[in-house]
């Protein structure tokens, strides 16, 4: 989502060899800068912004699209023009960094782009102006090329252009370009902005604005095949980009996306919603066009192209429809998709140039073909179902759908609890779908007879609830007697989404292709035969070193993952699956240990403080200028966090401050609970964390602190042993 946000920033893109003094160089640089243009040379802050840090006093953003039928060419330019008010702001744009191919950022973030020409000049109050020498001012560290800014003062003017005049060959006559998601305001207010598209006959365009942008506007343009929409903003307020905040769907914004279709044959092979003419823009996508779209690319396969699939359900004796579905859903997992890893890897590292699975039960899976796959099976097993178009909700809601490449679209199959299909991935779960479309409103499409999609209605798609999304630990601490180091023992569990994605995080790749093997009586690509020869042999010895490769540097990244739980490192790490229960419903289970030093223990005289709080890792700290908050707040999921923790007493000593370790704050938003006791030598608590929604509103965020505060108040918790 972060990629898409490109206003968020002051970014732009050269390559290295775009530095010099060219006369190409001069001549961009006058298009920029040799110019009457008043909003280009404005230089006056108005008032009201007299105390902000920074200005951008104008901003100009252009995309040019055409072609000679053989290649595509796409100059584009970026131009800001900001009044640096403080030293923070200074500080701020007095350098930018760029990978040395690709990347280059300015004031926040970095995104890529390909090469072309940029200039930056400082105009000083007294009118003085100072254009950088981007060579002279370039060095490389790490990586990275920096250009430093040097002589910036407040009160200066920073004006800075990139243009780049990129161009692609058209082998095919079709072509997509990236889509382009700019929310319009930034973290510095904004006098004067402009974003042009302009377009030439075999060029698609869709665009519009949203949440309250101006209206996008025709401009005429000198060639009659060629089209210039603008979207000019002015007096825009800043923006504040708090945590939990979705900007593409709360604050004005601008979508475009630029489709190259050279012929009629090239409109129908382009996966995008396009306009009925080239040139034209689009602005919409309705229900007929949903259907239209989807309905060309949907058809059940046969029960021939499921039959092993069946065959595999009828061998496990599996009666029960929705059970059926679902290790059908797994069997197709591994068949076509995970033991696909196997193969890459082996190509990717040179083991074998071309490895095949050992047969040919499998399909070559995309976006369509998994629905069609599905959808046959279904069919084959007399399930009823519909289709499913939705949008995650960080994009906005599925009435401003303008983009294609923003669809999920997938499958409801309609049993008492429905289940819902929409991709496939390594540990997917058959009940539960990707979090960021639960709670979006959604097409359905009915089909009629497997092929023929009848109509397009709208529904609300489930939400997961906080019982269901649990991550569970249990947590047994042993202090050395020296109080120099602690040991730490961990039962975990994990459901619903977290179990998805901590399987990612914590199954080595080999151990759960292993398991699938096993489970499924495939073979590994180079165990084909019941006799391995000896080229075979090495190819399974070089599969295992890489295996081995990726296993350790797993094991490093769980030490890490551990470790920033608790802020500290850990030493002597173990991890052992005790269940990944990954064809159930039922909860990813695990043991690890480790020891940490002693940073949660501070000696007291004879006594000893220990921050017993830290135990059920990082909580969220909410700063005094979060407190008060305007805009809606949207997590991943509802979801609860359980702890219990054992803390063995050493001997000799007592405990002090139990009574902090009891809280109780609970609201319709979520709640914080949690008791402490001491028995048989241990100082035991247990706390649960609830947040109740996945979706707040802003008038709720009072009420969630509440128990945010709690749980960080609790993480900061300390009790004392006290010498007996």
């Amino acid at each position: 989502m972060i990629k898409k946000i490109q206003s968020l920033a002051f970014l732009f893109l050269v390559c290295v060899s775009a530095f010099g003094q060219s006369k190409d160089e001069l001549k961009i640089r006058a298009l920029f800068w040799d110019t009457d243009d008043a909003k280009k040379n404005v230089k006056e802050v108005p008032n009201k912004w007299a105390e902000e840090s920074a200005v951008i006093l104008y901003q100009d953003e252009g995309f040019m699209y055409t072609n000679n039928g053989k290649k595509m060419y796409n100059p584009s330019y970026f131009q800001r023009r900001v009044k640096l008010q403080d030293k923070a702001s200074v500080e701020n744009f007095s350098e930018f960094t760029y990978g040395k191919d690709s990347q280059i950022g300015f004031g926040f973030v970095n995104y890529s782009r390909d090469k072309k020409y940029i200039g930056i000049k400082i105009l000083k109050p007294d009118g003085k102006e100072n254009i950088i020498d981007i060579d002279a001012e370039t060095i490389t560290q790490d990586e990275q090329n920096k250009i430093a800014i040097p002589g910036l003062e407040v009160g200066d003017i920073l004006d800075v252009y990139v243009y780049e005049d990129n161009y692609l060959r058209s082998f095919s006559g079709t072509h997509i370009y990236e889509p382009v998601e700019n929310i319009l305001s930034a973290r510095y207010p904004i006098v004067q902005k402009r974003i042009s598209v302009e377009v030439e006959n075999d060029y698609f365009l869709n665009m519009e604005g949203y949440n309250g942008a101006p209206q996008i506007k025709e401009e005429t343009t000198e060639k009659r095949a060629t089209r210039r929409y603008v979207l000019e903003a002015s007096d825009l307020e800043k923006s504040e980009f708090p945590r939990w905040f979705y900007p593409l769907v709360e604050l004005p914004s601008v979508k475009f996306q630029v489709t190259f279709a050279l012929r009629d044959r090239n409109e129908l092979w382009a996966s995008v919603f396009l306009a009925d003419d080239d040139a034209e823009r689009k602005t919409e996508v309705s229900k007929e066009e949903i259907k239209e779209y989807y309905g060309d690319r949907f058809k059940a396969y046969s029960k021939k192209t499921v039959k092993n699939a069946l065959n595999y359900l009828e061998e496990k004796g599996i009666e029960n429809k929705r059970e059926q579905l679902i290790q059908g859903l797994y069997y197709t997992r591994h068949h076509s998709y995970n033991r696909f890893i196997e193969l890459y890897l082996a190509s990717e590292n040179q083991i074998s140039y071309n490895p095949v699975p050992c047969d040919d039960d499998y399909i070559i899976l995309n976006e369509n073909s998994f629905v069609n796959y599905m959808a046959g099976l279904a069919k084959a097993l007399e399930i009823d179902y519909d289709i499913i178009v939705a949008t995650e909700d960080f994009n906005g809601p599925i009435d401003d759908l303008l983009l294609r490449s923003n669809v999920s679209w997938g499958l409801r199959f309609n049993f008492d609890d429905p289940l819902y299909f929409f991709n496939l991935s390594p540990h997917v779960q058959a009940d539960f779908f990707p979090e960021r479309l639960e709670g979006t409103k959604a097409y359905v499409l009915s089909v009629k007879k497997d092929k023929n999609i009848e109509n397009v209605e709208v529904d609300i798609l489930p939400i997961s609830g906080a019982s269901q999304n649990v991550t569970e630990e249990v947590i047994k601490v042993q202090i050395n007697d020296d109080f120099k180091s602690m040991q730490l023992e961990r039962d975990i569990a994990y459901s619903g989404h977290f179990k998805v994605s901590e399987l990612q995080r914590r199954v080595v790749l080999s151990d759960f292709l292993e398991e699938e093997f096993t489970h499924y009586g495939t073979k590994q690509f180079y165990n084909c035969k019941t006799k391995q020869k000896a080229k075979y042999k090495t190819m399974q010895q070089e599969m295992e070193a890489v295996y081995e490769k990726i296993r350790t540097k797993r094991i490093e990244q769980l030490e890490e993952i551990v470790g920033s739980g608790f802020d500290l490192e850990v030493e002597d790490y173990n991890h052992t699956i005790v269940e990944t229960s990954r064809y159930s419903n039922t909860p990813f289970t695990l043991q690890d240990s480790f020891t940490l030093d002693n940073t949660y223990i501070k000696k007291a005289g004879s006594n000893y403080i220990l921050e017993v709080g830290k135990f059920i890792g990082g909580q969220v700290q909410i700063d005094d200028d979060e407190r008060e908050r305007t805009l809606n707040a949207n997590i991943d999921f509802a979801k609860t966090f359980k702890y219990q923790v054992s803390i063995k007493i050493p001997e000799g000593y007592e405990v002090v401050g139990l009574e902090k370790l009891t809280k109780d704050v609970a609201n319709a938003t979520g709640s914080f609970k949690s008791i402490a006791s001491v028995s048989d030598g241990s100082l035991t608590y247990t706390s649960e964390k609830i947040y109740s929604k996945r979706s707040y509103q802003a008038s709720e965020w009072s009420q969630m602190v509440l128990w945010l505060d709690a749980a960080y108040a609790f993480s900061q918790e300390k009790v004392m042993f006290k010498k007996l």
